[in-house]
């Protein structure tokens, strides 16, 4: 071999192991974060998460919980054992084609496009191509060029890299970054904040009745699902909102909200069956409560399945502010004619006054009402992202009816939480509160509202002060409204 050769075959040689310390480096620390989680760590929500060809292999697997404990420990130790040989070198093509294996399963569960639809949750996808299958190729490489070079150029360099690996990650683990780390991983789908379904405490169990339904108190809002933001000049969200809540996201939504508790929803007439759908591909039943603009929607609604019927609150707001009681009665008639149970949809309290005063007494009200303690609603000039105005008069008024109201809108656009809109509207004394959901919120949100007030205010308290007071529509609508005077 020439001089030249040489030189060739050893910058090769030098590059491949940075390559292999570096897949190594990945593998290694994806198993240890992995195992230092303190509530654990578990496959269980990828594997629910699959989509593809294998969807159904993958999905039946999550739900079988001894194979779902021996995959969390063959990948955390895997990961781990991996990344060790792949550092050091020992063993080093022997664990390669342990590594293709894992990113082979971990491919097949969730494939890019075109074998699956583009995942919203998931990053490094590149159409065929995603980070799994190139890293696949990096680990082929290793697998079939040979890797040990001797102690001083193979093992040494391996273990000085473990030493530095593992005084980071002391470090890390020493000042606590890794109890908040939403890490990206092989087997971790990049989701904001996404809580899966293997950290829900118990499911929502308040019930309520609503237009003689019994329904869970907790219940999902379909303006996201339709496309409705409400985000005011952010002119994309709506489109935004559409593509997101559909596809495989539109039926972990709806399998999450099923298995949480949550068996209600209150959405627009044509997204009846599409709801339905998901809802029968996650083994069980939704109660709709339809949101219709006309009597030929209320009707296809009461025949496509629907539990009941309520007038679209901007419609019953404008014909309110018309003063157009006969146009009124006559759509409400049309809608008592379905057969089902009516409500009545607002934004404003005083539709629910004029339609009391005109003799129009539905089953049930839906009601826009939110706190007004986030910042927007304190701006001068007033923000339009105000739905309800007053909520103190709103929850005054309402305690003075004998129907039962569910309240909308509850997240003032996306100003407020989900947990402590449900609390102030639930406090408030609405029958049911419709949140729109998003899925990665909906067990963290289940969670919280099965709390009771004091233990949620206590939760939320930062460690060493004292939690605030009862919370109240009255105190919160009263400070709100003060500070926008």
């Amino acid at each position: 071999m020439s001089d030249m050769e040489g030189r060739r075959t050893g910058a090769g040689g030098t590059l491949l192991a940075v390559v292999r310390i570096a897949i190594g480096w990945h593998f290694l620390y994806e198993g240890l974060w992995k195992l230092m989680q303190e509530k654990g760590w578990s496959c269980a929500s990828y594997l629910d998460a699959a989509q593809g060809p294998l969807a159904g292999l993958f999905k039946w697997m999550s739900s079988q919980g001894w194979l779902v404990a021996i995959g969390d420990y063959a990948v955390m130790i895997g990961l781990t054992l991996i990344g060790i040989s792949l550092i050091t070198g020992v063993l080093a093509r022997v664990a390669s084609i342990f590594g293709i294996a894992l990113m082979a399963m971990f491919y097949c569960c969730q494939p890019p496009e075109p074998f699956a639809e583009a995942f919203s949750g998931a990053d490094g996808r590149f159409f065929i191509l995603e980070r799994n299958a190139i890293e696949s190729i990096g680990l082929l490489l290793i697998a079939v060029t040979p890797c040990w070079r001797g102690f001083v150029r193979t093992l040494l360099p391996g273990i000085l890299v473990l030493v530095v690996f593992g005084g980071a990650f002391w470090h890390q683990c020493r000042i606590g970054a890794f109890k908040h780390v939403e890490a990206v991983t092989s087997a971790t789908v990049k989701v904001h904040k996404f809580v899966a379904l293997d950290a829900l405490k118990k499911p929502f169990t308040d019930r309520t009745t609503v237009g003689g339904v019994e329904i869970s108190r907790l219940a999902l809002g379909g303006d996201l699902i339709s496309g409705r933001s409400h985000a005011r000049d952010l002119i994309w969200t709506d489109e935004f909102m559409r593509r997101y809540n559909s596809g495989a996201t539109l039926e972990r939504t709806i399998h999450y909200c099923l298995k949480c508790g949550i068996d209600t929803v209150f959405a627009e007439a044509n997204l009846r069956s599409s709801l339905f759908e998901q809802a029968r591909k996650s083994g069980g039943r939704l109660k709709f409560f339809a949101n219709c603009a006309s009597a030929q929607e209320a009707r296809a609604a009461a025949d496509g399945g629907a539990r009941s019927v309520y007038l679209r609150p901007e419609l019953a707001d404008e014909l309110a502010k018309k003063g157009d009681a006969e146009g009124l009665k006559a759509i409400f008639a049309a809608f008592k004619a379905t057969a089902l149970s009516v409500g009545v949809g607002a934004e404003d309290v005083a539709t629910v006054k004029f339609c009391v005063a005109n003799g129009v007494v539905p089953d049930y009200w839906v009601l826009a009402y939110h706190s007004l303690n986030y910042a927007a609603a304190t701006m001068k000039p007033r923000c339009n992202n105000i739905w309800c105005e007053d909520p103190v008069a709103a929850a005054a008024y309402m305690k003075t009816r004998k129907e039962p109201w569910v309240a909308i809108r509850v997240l003032a656009g996306g100003a407020l939480q989900p947990v402590d809109a449900y609390h102030f509207a639930r406090d408030g004394g609405a029958s049911a509160v419709a949140i729109d959901l998003l899925d990665y919120r909906i067990v963290e949100t289940v969670n919280d509202a099965t709390l009771t007030r004091d233990e949620y205010q206590k939760k939320k308290a930062p460690k060493g002060k004292t939690p605030p007071g009862p919370s109240s529509p009255a105190a919160k609508g009263a400070k709100g409204k003060e500070k926008t005077k």
